[in-house]
């Protein structure tokens, strides 16, 4: 299939680093970090105490047991940290951030100033308590290795942290004497009233399953048996004595409470104080967070666009989250708990406008654009998998259940025309779902259907294209279309599009970069 590529659009020659500024001394993490490495043993000891306090009439050796091996990797865990902070160094200097760590197995890291994308800062209630915070250095490489690779700097002072961001973004001196005095420009705030679209995402299901699975973990490591507590028996005996189709409504409102109420305190906690400000210095800055405070710095050069995705749920209310694509921030939840999303889940409009500031546009270049639908093939071979694959299946699992007794007959017979309904309603929903369009300076597609989402790539952070063919696209004249960049998880993909079309777009959007692959078209007198 068709290739192309480009070199990236800020690409700077390698250059040797800047010697280090004379005197500038070697820093150690804070000694505070020791107590705080054990913090993450609380919330389990918590509620393993409570347990026990709460269960003590079935209390048993094992439950001790347990007690014990806590404190142990308590202690593990304290002198490992200790180890650390006694051999860990770093500084900056007028051109690098250097790290060295490691007693063993010495790691010396170093990352020029000039290669930061951005800076991640953030705290969780301990680093909070004892004044600490964490600095994520992004320079937007992909190694595909693990978190390792990142320079992170776990365990220094707030006042420190919030010092070396505005260093490693701004340009400025080690002294910070250059640190620019003007007023950022607030883009958006949070408003409360978006708290009751938290209840339509997959958190409130979450929330539900993790109290679940989380007490019968605990239980089970404690050697406990609920059907010997007395408070159980009681419960279960109350369930039983009313009908079938009221318990089965009691147990259902319970969960659904807990879900609720979990997806409004996890809303709550993640996005308090939420605000997107303008720095002066040409930089996006993102805080956010109650109880584990996360504030996001990203230079506007990197910014490349953003991607707005509508669960089924919000997409009934007119509503949808946001996610900033920029090099250097991945798009992908991880240690930092999704450092780039933008908007919690929000009203669709607020979320046009927020990528309309964002992005300094006039508006937003999704809301402005109709996206051109794609091949009636497509249709085709998504009627293919939700009315033909996806039953069979379906018929297949149900019909060996119910020969092994696990399911009654009728389920077998009910499964086929039950799941090929449902396909061909989300087959249709999700080629309805398919476009794209240039819009200025962006790329916009969409694709999805129990998550629709839309991205807007701005098309000069687009590295180049490359086009894939599955067996059944070749037949069908399709193929999928692929504009790598840096920004995001690294590429934005065009699916089941008609190849003509699919050429055209990629030169449309970098011309000159597609049209030495392509075939003449021929001319309408031939």
């Amino acid at each position: 299939m068709t290739t192309a590529t480009k070199g990236p659009d800020v690409p700077s020659p390698p250059r040797a680093p800047a010697p280090p500024v004379a005197g500038e001394p070697w820093q150690r993490l804070h000694p505070r970090m020791v107590v705080v490495s054990v913090s993450w043993l609380a919330g389990p000891a918590a509620a393993l105490l409570a347990t026990m306090f709460l269960a003590r009439d079935l209390l048993n050796t094992h439950g001790w047991i347990v007690l014990g091996s806590y404190i142990v990797v308590a202690a593990v865990q304290a002198g490992h940290e200790w180890v650390r902070y006694r051999t860990t160094r770093f500084r900056i200097t007028d051109g690098e951030l250097e790290l060295r760590s490691g007693l063993l197995f010495r790691t010396d890291k170093s990352i020029p100033r000039d290669r930061v994308r951005s800076a991640d800062l953030t705290a969780n209630p301990v680093h909070r308590l004892f004044g600490l915070a964490a600095v994520k250095v992004g320079t937007g490489e992909r190694t595909g290795k693990s978190e390792d690779d990142e320079l992170v700097l776990d365990g220094i002072s707030r006042a420190q942290a919030v010092r070396f961001r505005a260093l490693l973004l701004h340009r400025g001196g080690p002294d910070g004497a250059d640190a620019a005095p003007a007023l950022p420009v607030p883009l958006a705030r949070l408003r409360w009233s978006w708290a009751r679209y938290a209840p339509l995402t997959v958190t409130s299901l979450a929330g539900v399953l993790a109290v679940v699975t989380g007490g019968s973990k605990l239980l089970d490591t404690l050697g406990l048996d609920l059907t010997e507590s007395r408070v159980a028996r009681d419960a279960w005996d109350r369930l039983d004595a009313l009908p079938i189709a009221v318990a089965v409504a009691a147990v259902a409102a319970v969960l659904l409470a807990i879900g609720v109420a979990g997806s409004l305190v996890s809303f709550a906690e993640a996005w308090y104080g939420h605000r997107i400000e303008r720095e002066p210095e040409g930089a996006l800055h993102l805080t956010r967070g109650l109880l584990t405070s996360r504030s996001v710095s990203v230079a506007e050069r990197r910014v490349c666009g953003v991607e707005l995705s509508r669960p089924l749920p919000l997409r009934a209310v007119a509503a949808a989250r946001l996610t900033l694509l920029a090099t250097g921030l991945g798009g992908a939840a991880g240690r930092f708990s999704h450092p780039a999303q933008l908007l919690p889940p929000a009203p669709l409009n607020a979320a046009h406008r927020v990528t309309a500031d964002v992005l300094n546009e006039a508006s937003s270049p999704i809301e402005r654009v109709a996206l051109r639908g794609h091949p009636r093939a497509a249709l085709r071979r998504r009627l293919v998998r939700g009315c033909l694959l996806a039953p069979a299946a379906a018929a297949a699992l149900t019909g060996a259940g119910a020969a092994a007794g696990l399911l009654p007959w009728w389920t077998a017979a009910a499964a086929a025309p039950f799941t090929a309904g449902c396909g061909y309603a989300l087959a249709r929903d999700a080629y309805r779902g398919l476009g794209h369009a240039l819009s200025g300076d962006y790329i916009v597609v969409r694709h999805g259907t129990f998550v629709r989402r839309t991205v807007a790539l701005r098309r000069g952070a687009i590295v180049g294209f490359t086009g894939r063919q599955s067996y059944a696209q070749r037949r069908a004249g399709l193929f999928t279309l692929t504009a790598t960049t840096a920004a995001g998880k690294g590429a934005v993909r065009i699916r089941d599009v008609d190849v003509a079309e699919g050429l055209r777009f990629a030169e449309a959007a970098l011309p000159g970069l597609v049209a030495p692959f392509r075939a003449p078209e021929p001319s309408p007198a031939e």
